[in-house]
């Protein structure tokens, strides 16, 4: 009887150990579980949380002026050029999308200001005037060239041949700030001062050269050379010049969260020669790498 008796507590004892081990191993796994799940949401909300806000939530919202030819452009109703594709490289870096909103380039600068856009986008050229409004992440040197009819019946050779001459240049631009100096130092000097015909778009300043209404234009080296190809036989570069001009992505003043990411992500381009690679796609020089 005595012996019935303790084989049945026996029995029950070990059932009770039995349950009481499941348990703690359930709960054991039940822990683990969450700890990996939290682990996981953690590790992908930083993946895709950024220390800046956007316009738009996952996506770079950004202005340009798409009439400036190897940079941004329209072909066949698309954006295309080098800033277009870098800007898309960047953002992928970043693990965002892109919102292109086209404007005129006189407005980029007030739709910044707006925080309509979370940056600029459009070979903006860096002159302390802008810098005083914005904060610029450079990425591309600039130099400055004359660009004519074929032929040059002119003779121009020079921004002082231009005396006394129509010059177009886009409204806004470096180009028009740069003949406004100039001819400040023409006045200065007692000689004729440049006509300056300031004109909506890189593109109507090509067409009013083409069409008799101004002698030359003005035109960043490299739009020159795009030109030069896409238009064979039509205009010459008369002269180029070393403008010691830098191109960069604008942001808002104070911006130093987005400015920083946005550097990081191009010296990775940089690293991985993604960047020269575009630069090669685009004909352009690769002297004008800042890096």
């Amino acid at each position: 009887m005595k012996l019935k008796k303790f084989s049945l507590l026996l029995v029950g004892l070990l059932v009770f150990l039995a349950a009481c081990s499941s348990n703690t191993n359930q709960s054991s796994s039940n822990t683990t579980a969450g700890n990996n799940s939290n682990a996981s949401t953690n590790e992908a909300s930083t993946d895709s949380t950024h220390s800046f806000e956007l316009v738009t939530p996952g996506k770079i919202t950004y202005g340009v002026a798409a009439t400036y030819p190897p940079f941004e452009y329209m072909d066949n109703e698309k954006y295309v050029g080098f800033d277009i594709e870098f800007m898309e490289l960047i953002a992928n870096e970043l693990g965002l999308e892109v919102e292109i909103i086209a404007m005129n380039f006189d407005g980029l600068i007030p739709a910044l200001q707006g925080k309509r856009i979370d940056l600029i986008n459009s070979a903006m050229f860096i002159t302390d005037a802008r810098a005083e409004q914005v904060d610029f992440i450079k990425y591309m040197g600039i130099g400055r060239s004359i660009v004519v009819p074929k032929g040059n019946e002119l003779g121009i050779n020079s921004m002082e041949s231009l005396s006394g001459k129509t010059v177009a240049v886009t409204r806004g631009a470096i180009e028009e700030v740069y003949v406004t100096e100039f001819n400040q130092e023409l006045k200065d000097q007692g000689i004729e001062e440049i006509t300056i015909l300031a004109l909506p778009t890189a593109n109507d300043a090509v067409l009013a050269t083409e069409n008799g209404r101004a002698d030359a234009f003005l035109h960043s080296s490299p739009g020159a050379a795009y030109l030069m190809e896409e238009r064979a036989g039509v205009f010459e570069i008369a002269h180029t010049m070393n403008s010691g001009t830098q191109i960069g992505i604008a942001v808002n003043k104070g911006e130093s969260e987005l400015a920083d990411a946005i550097s990081k992500a191009i010296d990775k381009l940089v690293d991985q020669t993604t960047y020269y690679k575009l630069m090669e796609k685009y004909n352009l020089p690769f002297e004008m790498s800042i890096f």
